[in-house]
Parts: structure tokens; C-alpha cells; sequence
């Protein structure tokens, strides 16, 4: 029974600590309204104009109904626009891998039923984002937003099964051969 306790406390600080925080970050970046996280002017200062137009003007596609192009947004937002949905991808990509993480260890089940329940609960948590993100001043849910940070918590948890796959196989090559 006391290593039953050991092994729950362990769960708690390793992964579902974490997790939790991991998903307050989350919230709290959901929270900022679009200008205190304006990066427009530190790329029109750092970036020049003409390396941008010259490397990227053939780019032009819709995303959530709107065109991304840089003659559309200009280069700043266009860049800007990059960066975000970038960061949407890495901070679900960890979101995924600390899900995919705590069910691991949690409940012992096959990497296909691991792999469903993480997506579904970051698409839930995405959903949920996208909604939080309504009542923050100059935010704008999007359902665009939602299949991105879903597709970038499918990545971590594939990532993170996969790295751990190779880690055994490399384990068990290494107690084969001592």
C-alpha cells in the first residue's frame, strides 16, 4: 500500500504537474489581448522589407477565410502570422507529449487508444482556448486554430511514442549484447 502511494504521488508531481501547468501557460498567453503580444514592430525594425518581398511574395493562401500573402498583410503581419501559428504548433506539440506522457503511465493501454484520447482531449482543450480566446479584447477564435493546435498535439504524442520506442529498442539492443 505505501508504494501504491509512492507511485501515485510520483504521477501527481511528474506528470500531472506539469500537465497542468503546462495548460495554464496556455491560458494565460489565451488571456493577453493581441497588442501586448504585438510583434509587428520588433519585426519592422529587425527584418528588412525588401528580403521578405524578394523570398516570399509568391506565397498567398487562405487561412480562416482571410488571404495571407504578403501584399495583404504587409510584411510585418505576414512574418508575424508565421510566428503565431508556428507557436500554436510548438506549445500543442508539448501539450500533446505531456498528455500522451501521463496517460502512458496512468492507464496502461495500447499507443492507438493513448494516441485517440490525446487528441481528443486537446481538441477539447483547443475548443475550449478558442472560446476563452472570445472574451479576450482583440482576440478572434478561429476553427483554423483549432485543427492546428489538434494537428500539433497529434505530432507530440506521435513524437513522444516514437522517441520512446526507439529508446527501448535501444535499451533492449544494449542488454542483448552485455
Amino acid at each position: 500500500m505505501e508504494n501504491e502511494d509512492k507511485v501515485k504521488r510520483k504521477i501527481f508531481w511528474f506528470y500531472w504537474i506539469p500537465l497542468l501547468f503546462w495548460m495554464g501557460f496556455i491560458f494565460f498567453m489565451s488571456s493577453q489581448p493581441h497588442e501586448s503580444q504585438n510583434l509587428q514592430p520588433l519585426i519592422r525594425q529587425h527584418l528588412p522589407d525588401g528580403f521578405v518581398k524578394e523570398r516570399f511574395s509568391w506565397i498567398h493562401f487562405s487561412y480562416g477565410g482571410s488571404e495571407v500573402s504578403v501584399w495583404k498583410l504587409g510584411v510585418p503581419a505576414f512574418v508575424e502570422f508565421f510566428v503565431r501559428k508556428g507557436a500554436h504548433l510548438a506549445v500543442y506539440f508539448i501539450l500533446g507529449c505531456l498528455v500522451f506522457r501521463l496517460l502512458r503511465v496512468w492507464k496502461k493501454r495500447p499507443a492507438v487508444w493513448l494516441m485517440g484520447q490525446t487528441v481528443l482531449f486537446c481538441l477539447a482543450f483547443a475548443v475550449s482556448d478558442e472560446i476563452h480566446q472570445s472574451f479576450t479584447p482583440q482576440r478572434t477564435p478561429m476553427f483554423a486554430d483549432v485543427l492546428l493546435d489538434t494537428a500539433g498535439a497529434l505530432m507530440g504524442a506521435f513524437v513522444y511514442d516514437g522517441t520512446l520506442r526507439i529508446i527501448n529498442r535501444i535499451n533492449m539492443r544494449k542488454k542483448t549484447f552485455s
